[in-house]
């Protein structure tokens, strides 16, 4: 079985979906596509009933729905954020909510708590956006060692993971870790007013390496 990501051209490039119960890394810089991609990958799996854990720093819950709301109609009943963007200005009406990201532990904590909470199905998913704005904020020495427990715990509960890293911001010891502790790395570039992608790596799947262009449009990604 894989784990359909919401884009059927992407689907194609991996076999039909990502690997269940994995981790993927998407890099690229800002504007490229990677948030959209996570957002559609989410809507995918409400759309057929299966649970999910957003864990968003750069945009509200609201802001993430409300773009989830362009792909189409979709359940929010099994749908779980953690807010750790909202604390900025100290407004949110989650329940799950974030009070200082220089703490890890907290965010740590809060991860297993939600996770708890959306254990019935044999399909979850759950996106990080974005692992750079954590790094700003916290310890990066400590965000390293709480990915992978992250990880392992979300691969322990049976969800895949999308985790973003923006490109260019982070060190390269940093970005190389990350990329050895996760299944999976999809790659993106802009180009003038292109927007490319490249499946890097992917566990046990078979794909080409090579750099397809996709266009970001209101009802998301087209490859």
């Amino acid at each position: 079985m894989r784990i359909k990501t919401g884009i059927n051209g992407l689907d194609k490039l991996i076999e039909g979906g990502f690997p269940p119960s994995s981790s993927i890394l998407l890099v690229g810089p800002p504007g490229c596509g990677k948030s959209t991609i996570a957002q559609q990958f989410v809507f995918e799996g409400l759309k057929n009933n299966q649970p999910a854990l957003f864990v968003t720093l750069d945009i509200s819950p609201k802001d993430v729905i409300e773009n989830m709301d362009r792909f189409g109609s979709f359940s929010k009943d099994k749908l779980r954020f953690i807010d750790a963007y909202s604390w900025r200005f100290g407004k949110t009406e989650d329940k799950y909510v974030v009070t200082n990201l220089g703490n890890v532990n907290e965010l740590n904590i809060l991860i297993s708590e939600v996770i708890s909470t959306l254990n019935s199905s044999p399909v979850k998913r759950n996106v990080f956006d974005s692992v750079s704005t954590l790094l700003l904020y916290a310890d990066p020495a400590l965000v390293v060692k709480l990915i992978p427990v992250v990880i392992a715990k979300i691969r322990e509960a049976k969800y895949t993971q999308l985790l973003i890293l923006e490109e260019g911001v982070h060190d390269e010891k940093t970005v190389t870790t990350l990329n050895y502790i996760t299944d999976g790395l999809i790659e993106f570039k802009l180009e003038e007013d292109k927007r490319f992608l490249r499946i890097n790596r992917m566990k046990a799947t078979k794909h080409s390496r090579n750099w397809v262009e996709f266009n970001v449009t209101e009802k998301g990604i087209i490859l």
